[in-house]
């Protein structure tokens, strides 16, 4: 029944199951029911009659047919509609065009006078400032000219000057009347006020005279005019100068240009330096470049705190305020450094001597210019005519034959193998005086090559260094192999090498060498000396390992009648007096005491404590190997033997060690198994013997101490015991 009524009905049908159900007694209840929903009924008819306007003989909802006409209708009517006005639009467009094609030539010809009376003012406009700076020249008013020059170019004020308008107008005629007007009135108003400027200077006796640059005071008129005419020259600017070209001294040298006021204060210095540093002058030496490099020098010190002092006010009134006049002048005074090493270096270079003095030289300036001044090394340097690459080649050259006598000269010295000072340095280690030597020759060059500015240059030099430390370690080789200096010394010598190479590896100078070999995203950051540490290490470790071998092989020479002393039928000890070194013993430790004195004040602690651990390895091994398993030993011998290694090998090996019985292991554990009591000692056998895992041989051997020799050498070291029997 409920599954063929829809939703509505079942919603009826479950509401008379609620109020009537199965009890005849609520059959009254139906007709209350009925009366409710057609109250319902009525009351929603007359809310859609009153909210749709529907009359009372129309149906309560037109048809679908109905309604679809007359939304057709309506969209009809908007289309026709939409007709009308495109044709009225259409209409209209069409007498506009024809209205504008009538008019179009007159239309273009009022643009083209427009532009006329434009191009005819701009024209005007030029003129009358031309002419009104002529009329200004002859006047005093200076200020005026310079106002009147920037209405017609301000390279910063494009918005304001002509020339500045006509920066992006297509009139190639105009601008360029423009900018030839600009250019002449700029090179009349530069002579003028440089004429000015001189004639100022003059009077101020500016470097005419040595002076001292605090003392130096001219008068307040002439500081004060020389302010403004400073002014007024950097203010003006020739619009053909907007890209103004470097100044090439060499291809390979090329100078930013300098301000003109910076060449008018230059004029007499560079003067008096052509005057006495080029021609036939006895001044212009090529032997003597300290003599013009020490003059600039003076004249920077003299000259560049007033510099600073009083014009760079006028080149901040003029707009300039990233110029630093101080520096330019600076600049333009090494810049005369720069022009005289370029014309003299081709013959200076010919004669190693000179080339070498000239070097040197010219580091030591361009340190003090730094230094004295701040000069910036991004600057222009004399240094840059050095690196030129032909007389960068002739340099690194020069230095690798030079250092190649020196290192020489240094091997060959009297007594190069001495220590140098134990005062200057940790008294630890332990410096031969030519490694020490040989590493200020490596710093002498970084010091003279980090004035370079171009990575690429320094890397040519990092090179070198490289190299040289390849040429001293393999002269140290044939020292050594030819037996001409012991293993000690050479020892001391790559030891001390080494360290210094890993110290400059985290020096921020090979550091950034490192970044420029490898780039900055590097994977690993490596020391650019890790090839050479890496020989140097590898040949430090062949030597103390030989050394090592070589003094072991002098103990075990003397410890033949130690080995073969009657250890299976000693004497019973007298317990009233006390064990003393047995006498087979005292030649081998004596051997034993001199080697380990000697190595300790002739290597280095940390090569010491090395090659220590080396001889007492193989002692260890050499005592174990061809003495306890190869002897038999009676209690008394064994108690014997104990004291020996324990009070004496021990405590000798202790002088350098604070545990020497981790030296010694297999020594160390031996003597435990052969001075373990004899039921101990067979228990202990029986159950190695018997044990069938690993892990009961260890549990066994752990018990009585043995941590250091296999199971397998402790049955044997028992069996070396004659007080039991092994069934």
């Amino acid at each position: 029944m409920k599954s063929i009524l829809n939703s509505y009905e079942q919603r009826i049908v479950d509401r008379i199951d609620n109020e009537i159900g199965s009890e005849f007694n609520k059959i009254h209840r139906a007709s209350l029911l009925i009366e409710e929903y057609k109250q319902r009924s009525e009351c929603l008819q007359n809310k859609i009659k009153k909210n749709f306007k529907i009359e009372e003989n129309d149906t309560l909802f037109p048809t679908t047919s109905q309604q679809e006409e007359s939304a057709s209708t309506t969209v009809d009517d908007h289309i026709k509609k939409l007709d009308d006005v495109g044709d009225i639009i259409k209409s209209k467009i069409e007498k506009i065009t024809e209205v504008m094609n009538g008019v179009q030539y007159e239309v273009e010809q009022v643009q083209k006078l427009k532009t006329l009376v434009r191009y005819l003012k701009v024209l005007q406009h030029i003129q009358e400032i031309s002419q009104d700076l002529t009329n200004a020249v002859n006047g005093r008013d200076e200020g005026k000219m310079v106002n009147l020059y920037l209405t017609l170019y301000e390279e910063n004020d494009r918005e304001n000057s002509v020339l500045g308008r006509l920066w992006n107008v297509d009139a190639p005629v105009l601008k360029s009347y423009a900018i030839s007007t600009a250019s002449k009135w700029h090179s009349l108003l530069k002579t003028k006020f440089s004429s000015e400027f001189t004639a100022i200077l003059k009077a101020m006796r500016w470097g005419q005279i040595e002076h001292d640059s605090l003392t130096y005071s001219p008068s307040k008129d002439n500081t004060a005019k020389a302010q403004l005419l400073a002014e007024y020259l950097l203010l003006i600017k020739s619009p053909s100068d907007e890209t103004e070209l470097l100044q090439v001294i060499t291809p390979s040298i090329m100078c930013p240009p300098l301000t003109t006021v910076t060449k008018l204060l230059l004029a007499p210095y560079r003067q008096r330096f052509t005057y006495h540093f080029t021609g036939t002058r006895q001044t212009n030496r090529l032997d003597k470049p300290e003599w013009f490099f020490t003059q600039i020098l003076n004249w920077g010190k003299i000259a560049h705190l007033f510099v600073g002092k009083t014009f760079q006010q006028a080149a901040v009134n003029a707009g300039k305020v990233d110029l630093n006049i101080r520096l330019e002048f600076i600049r333009g005074l090494i810049q005369l450094t720069i022009e005289k090493l370029a014309a003299d270096i081709e013959e200076i270079s010919a004669d190693e001597n000179l080339f070498a003095h000239l070097i040197d030289e010219t580091l030591a300036f361009e340190s003090e210019m730094r230094l004295a001044f701040g000069y910036p090394a991004s600057f222009p340097s004399s240094i840059s005519v050095l690196t030129q690459p032909v007389y960068l080649l002739k340099w690194i050259t020069l230095e690798e034959q030079f250092c190649a006598e020196k290192m020489d000269l240094i091997l060959q010295s009297e007594h190069p193998w001495l220590f140098i000072d134990p005062n200057i340095f940790d008294d630890e280690l332990k410096i031969p005086r030519c490694a020490d030597q040989f590493m200020r020759l490596l710093e002498a060059i970084k010091d003279r090559y980090c004035a370079l500015l171009q990575p690429g240059h320094q890397l040519q030099f990092l090179n070198l260094q490289l190299k040289l430390i390849d040429s001293f370690r393999r002269r140290l080789v044939q020292l050594h192999s030819n037996g001409v200096v012991d293993t000690t010394p050479i020892l001391n010598a790559i030891n001390y090498i080494t360290m210094v190479l890993q110290e400059w590896g985290e020096n921020v100078h090979y550091l950034h060498l490192n970044t420029a070999l490898f780039g900055p995203n590097a994977n690993d950051i490596i020391s650019v000396f890790e090839d050479p540490i890496s020989e140097l290490k590898h040949w430090t470790e062949q030597l103390i390992k030989n050394l090592s071998t070589k003094l072991v092989n002098e103990i075990k020479a003397k410890s033949m009648s130690y080995r073969r002393d009657n250890w299976a039928t000693m004497q019973e000890h007298n317990s009233k007096e006390p064990f003393i070194l047995s006498a087979s013993a005292g030649e081998m430790f004596q051997v034993m005491v001199t080697i380990l004195h000697n190595l300790e004040r002739e290597l280095s602690s940390n090569l010491f404590t090395i090659t220590l651990r080396l001889i007492a390895k193989q002692i260890d091994d050499y005592i174990m190997d061809y003495m306890i398993m190869n002897t038999k030993f009676n209690p008394p011998g064994a108690a014997q033997f104990n004291y020996d290694m324990t009070r004496n090998l021990f405590a000798l090996f202790g002088q350098y060690s604070r545990r020497p019985d981790l030296l010694f292991k297999k020594i160390h554990d031996a003597n435990k198994l052969l001075n373990v009591s004899c039921g101990v000692a067979l228990l202990l056998h029986e159950t190695l013997r018997n044990a069938t895992t690993p892990e009961e041989k260890s549990k066994a051997l752990k018990e009585v101490g043995i941590i250091n020799i296999t199971s397998q050498t402790c049955m044997e070291v028992l069996e070396r015991r004659t007080d039991i029997r092994i069934c």
